[in-house]
């Protein structure tokens, strides 16, 4: 069953039309060299939820809520990687993250500002996971915020947004959401060189830029209780957010014959 996390009272800062921004220019990466049969570790570090924030006009009306899904995300960030990576003559390798790498996320991921580069303290951390996996390089998913550590803030949303969400919003006395929830992908994806003893980012790719609609969406009776087969809508909508977000990773891998 799915489970849900609720915060209420949420202030409602401005109207979806805000939420075209675009990403932080960063200095273009070198590109990550690799010999064709190289391993390439597939690793995710995002929790299989999705958020939802409501504007309404009336603050009292506004809502967050965070669903617990039962979407395969490791295996959505494969799919989303497997068949370039062998056309590209490279051996993806599901590697599920280290509890090192887990409790590290927050450091890592959450509070990095990562168009800089890795964090000291998480470069070893990378570099461990291509040693005991035999890998050549790393491929990583993790959250990110609605900040401008990771990109381009969305002003009129909350900064503590992270990782999937959709946003909805109310402009009617009724409190209805008046049209389709727009869906944001406010994650990380790192294509990561080891370089023992720690390692560095040779690509990154912020999702938040992208948005799109929840297409076919139909407000449930109660919006602040969205069903769980109404939710799974959204499985293959943010699956194909995560594979052009893939796409413009792999540009930065060049492979040698």
């Amino acid at each position: 069953m799915t489970r849900t996390r609720t915060t209420a009272g949420v202030t409602a800062a401005g109207a979806l039309s805000l939420l075209a921004g675009t990403a932080v220019a960063a200095p273009k990466p070198a590109d990550l060299q690799l010999s064709a049969g190289a391993r390439v570790a597939v690793v995710n570090l995002l929790d299989a939820e999705v958020t939802h924030f409501h504007a309404s006009r009336h603050v009292q009306n506004s809502f967050l809520k965070t669903y617990t899904v039962g979407w395969p995300v490791n295996a959505m960030l494969m799919e989303a990687l497997r068949e370039r990576l062998a056309q590209m003559g490279l051996v993806p390798v599901a590697a599920g993250a280290t509890e090192a790498l887990r409790r590290a996320r927050e450091a890592c991921f959450l509070d990095a500002a990562l168009a800089k580069g890795l964090p000291k303290a998480c470069g070893p951390l990378f570099a461990q996971l291509a040693g005991a996996e035999h890998v050549d390089a790393i491929i990583v998913m993790g959250p990110g915020r609605n900040d401008s550590t990771h990109g381009s803030r969305r002003r009129e949303l909350p900064e503590y947004l992270r990782g999937w969400c959709f946003v909805s919003e109310a402009r009617s006395e009724e409190d209805t959401a008046d049209r389709a929830p727009l869906l944001l992908n406010l994650t990380e994806l790192l294509l990561i060189g080891p370089a023992p003893p720690s390692a560095q980012v040779s690509a990154r790719e912020w999702g938040g830029a992208q948005t799109q609609t929840w297409t076919g969406f139909k407000p449930p009776p109660d919006l602040k209780d969205i069903p769980e087969q109404q939710l799974s809508q959204l499985q293959p909508l943010f699956a194909a957010m995560l594979k052009q977000q893939a796409s413009g990773v792999l540009e930065h891998l060049q492979v040698t014959r």
